[in-house]
């Protein structure tokens, strides 16, 4: 994004978006709890609005990260700290629900049709996760069950990397078009 007419943001402008991103975070977790409970019983719709939930959040993130950009000098150090952690915190959340969902869907008896784009959905996700860990250097921030969690998802990332890497391109591909 471009700053119109070198517009400088103030604490309350960004705070504000912040809050937006805490309010959805929370909101795409109670989502998520629920499309891991339906996915049990081979229902998938609640996951594809999980899903779209998480599309809305990387909007607001990518206006947050722009305001950060073009705040005000004692704007950015009063919020950068709230930001680091409303980032870790959704991070944290979606490396949870993915390692919930990959079991629901183990556990499901009858896996139909739409399975394989959750499955690649998650796959998708996972990636896009841990490669935003790894960008913005998140893992110190990260308590030891997080941590935890995290070398499962890379393991199951290098897994599936190592032994179906077309899964990943069709992945890729299917989270491109998301």
């Amino acid at each position: 994004m471009t700053k119109i007419a070198g517009k400088r943001y103030k604490a309350a402008e960004i705070e504000t978006l912040l809050d937006a991103l805490k309010r959805q975070t929370r909101r795409a977790r109670k989502m998520a709890e629920e499309a891991i409970a339906r996915i049990s019983h081979a229902t998938y719709e609640p996951y594809y609005e999980y899903r779209d939930a998480l599309t809305e959040i990387e909007g607001v993130l990518v206006l947050i990260e722009d305001r950060m950009e073009h705040a005000e000098a004692d704007a950015l150090a009063k919020l950068r700290d709230y930001h680091s952690q409303l980032i870790v915190d959704l991070l944290r959340m979606k490396i949870d629900v993915v390692l919930r969902v990959f079991p629901a869907l183990e556990e499901t008896e009858v896996l139909p049709i739409g399975t394989q784009k959750v499955f690649l959905a998650t796959i998708w996700e996972l990636r896009e996760t841990v490669d935003r860990i790894d960008r913005e250097h998140i893992e110190g921030v990260l308590d030891e069950d997080a941590r935890k969690r995290l070398v499962v998802a890379e393991t199951i990332l290098r897994e599936v990397s190592e032994r179906a890497p077309k899964l990943m391109e069709l992945a890729e591909q299917e989270g491109k078009l998301a």
